[in-house]
């Protein structure tokens, strides 16, 4: 990817803390999405390497309905990480890449696309393994589905592949 991203400066000091849950507001078009899916990026880049020298990481990004998850997240997605690169999975809504890094380890991270915006929803979060979740447009998701997801993440990779280095929540709105 050849893709130039430079963080607002909210967004910087957002990409500098490590909280396990954290979030950022603002107004339309001051690039809240594009900077949590950028830093969705930089928390698989910063994964330990497991003993085979993968960088694994799971997310899953979540918004209110599957109409807006298409027409908006998604395709803000596709504009920074293409289809092309790597496997796209509409039927199951999922997005796949591997990818060799300069320093000869190799990025494996998988995104799962959700949309939650019932309380009874959060039962489409159980069993999952998650390394990190990002909530798009958290105001128009119930906090259920923030309490479940806390609960989901940090579960990816596992233990005894190393664990993941980060985990946690992060949500614009």
């Amino acid at each position: 990817m050849d893709s130039i991203y430079v963080a607002a400066p909210t967004l910087k000091l957002f990409h500098a803390d490590t909280s396990f849950v954290r979030g950022v507001q603002g107004p339309i078009g001051s690039g809240k999405s594009v900077g949590m899916l950028w830093e969705m990026l930089i928390k698989a880049h910063q994964q330990e390497p497991n003993q085979d020298g993968v960088r694994n990481t799971r997310w899953v990004v979540i918004r209110n309905s599957y109409r807006e998850l298409i027409d908006t997240t998604i395709k803000t997605y596709n504009e920074w990480i293409p289809p092309t690169i790597g496997k796209w999975r509409m039927i199951d809504m999922s997005h796949t890449i591997d990818s060799k890094l300069a320093d000869g380890t190799t990025l494996h991270m998988e995104v799962l696309f959700r949309a939650l915006d019932k309380p009874q929803d959060v039962k489409k979060l159980l069993s999952l393994e998650l390394t990190g979740g990002w909530i798009n447009e958290a105001k128009e998701v119930p906090k259920q589905i923030l309490d479940m997801l806390q609960g989901r993440v940090g579960r990816y990779p596992a233990k005894r592949d190393g664990g993941p280095t980060w985990w946690g929540v992060i949500m614009d709105t």
